[in-house]
């Protein structure tokens, strides 16, 4: 299905198409092996209070009205079916739960819950970080002015004046297809940054845990964002730059990588070229490769050339040209047939060796600093990152004091981890390490969502 023949998004049965950007999600990150489940956690001060935190994201999800759906499956493809079930919360005790099914009420999202905590676990497919901080920001805010009411008086414009909704009314402002499909609005042809040479490449060797594992090893390393701050003023640089100059250090450090590049690759989000209020998928992958010549610098002068690497992709031209690039990738996947058979493909043992990082060495994803506002001061104790994959990952959040650099991966091999804990103390940092265990993943499964 091409893009200029999507006039409508509403089916005659009441379905909504999904976005072109979907279609990847759901061909190549989707089934026991590839699902993409990203995930934040929160510790709060006092004990949950699962009543009020239903209504709380109940009256929130009105105002995300793309994200109230569920997944079917409809000649061949991924539609939604509009959903008013209530938010499911889950016990955060361990049990796989699938996307789209009734263990998620029918959602592409769940909450997991313990005591005092609250694990916010969502498919890659609804949206990407921003969107997921953004409904997350609106149900601590109505949850938070329901068990503190003098809250109220505070108002929300402390997060609304960043996009982040209160109400419904942004999601109004747009057409169908920027509510919906934002890639096939801003993508245009145009001449790509590509600074990978694919034959240079040095990819991890295989974990010594199989790939459809039910569980992810997930270890945090804690040090102190001031400290980082201060690192990053010191050394003229911004956080991207430092923190893949010092992953690539990491992983030279702990395998062999001889006169290979080690690319970290990070993620940018296309609002903030594109100006939307869309939470469409509009993330897109940036390449910072270290060659061994960028690794023989001094730090200052590796994140020069990161930083170099990094504003040469984050122009208006290397954008949309990096959207129409994914839209040719949908096309593609759409061209193999129907979907539940193109994802067990490429899923599969001949399908793609690497879900994520086919063109790169490791997946670092940096959303930003969860600022300290009212919300984090009066309900939140701390929060962690979570994101789940097929493949080791490193992921990063800044809370108040706070930055925890979380290695992800499928195997007990901790070398990774020790290799990034050196490298942050031989820069000065003090590191607190943090075994979190296995964190089971849950999955989108094709078998299990409702066919029509």
């Amino acid at each position: 299905m091409t893009t200029q023949n999507r006039s409508s998004y509403f089916l005659p049965n009441g379905l909504r198409r999904c976005g072109r950007y979907d279609t990847i999600f759901y061909g190549a990150y989707a089934g026991a092996g590839a699902t993409f489940d990203m995930r934040v956690r929160f510790d709060l001060k006092q004990k949950i209070n699962l009543k009020k935190l239903q209504k709380a994201a109940d009256k929130a999800l009105r105002a995300y009205p793309e994200f109230a759906v569920r997944p079917v499956l409809h000649e061949g493809r991924v539609c939604y079916e509009p959903n008013g079930a209530p938010v499911r919360f889950a016990p955060d005790d361990g049990k796989r739960l699938y996307f789209g099914t009734e263990d998620t009420n029918g959602y592409l999202f769940v909450f997991l819950y313990g005591e005092r905590h609250l694990a916010f676990s969502i498919f890659h497919s609804q949206t990407d970080a921003h969107g997921m901080i953004s409904f997350l920001v609106t149900v601590l805010w109505n949850y938070l002015v329901s068990v503190f009411p003098p809250a109220r008086l505070i108002g929300t414009g402390m997060f609304t004046k960043h996009g982040i909704r209160a109400d419904d009314r942004l999601f109004y402002t747009m057409d169908d297809a920027e509510r919906y499909d934002p890639l096939t609005v801003f993508a245009r042809p145009g001449e790509l940054v590509q600074p990978v040479d694919l034959d240079r490449l040095f990819r991890f060797p295989p974990e010594d845990a199989p790939k459809d594992s039910a569980a992810c090893r997930l270890v945090n390393l804690e040090i102190s964002n001031d400290a980082f701050l201060q690192k990053v003023k010191e050394l003229g640089t911004t956080f991207a730059p430092l923190l893949s100059a010092l992953t690539a250090e990491a992983v030279r450090g702990c395998f062999d990588v001889g006169d290979r590049d080690v690319v970290v690759i990070t993620t940018a989000d296309g609002r903030r070229v594109v100006h939307s209020d869309t939470l469409g998928n509009l993330a897109y992958n940036v390449y910072l490769p270290v060659t061994p010549a960028t690794a023989a610098l001094p730090l200052r002068q590796q994140c020069e050339t990161l930083a170099g690497l990094l504003a040469s992709q984050r122009t208006e031209t290397h954008v949309r040209a990096t959207f129409q690039d994914i839209l040719r990738q949908c096309d593609e996947i759409d061209a193999m047939g129907e979907i539940d058979k193109v994802n067990a493909y490429l899923t599969g043992p001949e399908g793609l060796s690497n879900a994520l990082t086919g063109t790169g060495t490791v997946f670092l994803t940096y959303p930003g600093r969860i600022a300290n506002n009212p919300i984090s001061r009066l309900l939140l104790e701390g929060l962690s990152p979570g994101v789940l994959a097929a493949e080791r990952a490193v992921d990063v959040y800044a809370h108040r004091d706070s930055l925890i650099i979380q290695i992800s991966q499928k195997g007990d091999d901790l070398s990774l981890v020790e290799a990034m804990r050196r490298t942050l103390e031989k820069h000065g940092f003090a590191v607190k390490m943090q075994d979190l265990g296995r964190t089971t993943q849950n999955v989108f499964d094709f078998a299990k969502i409702k066919r029509m």
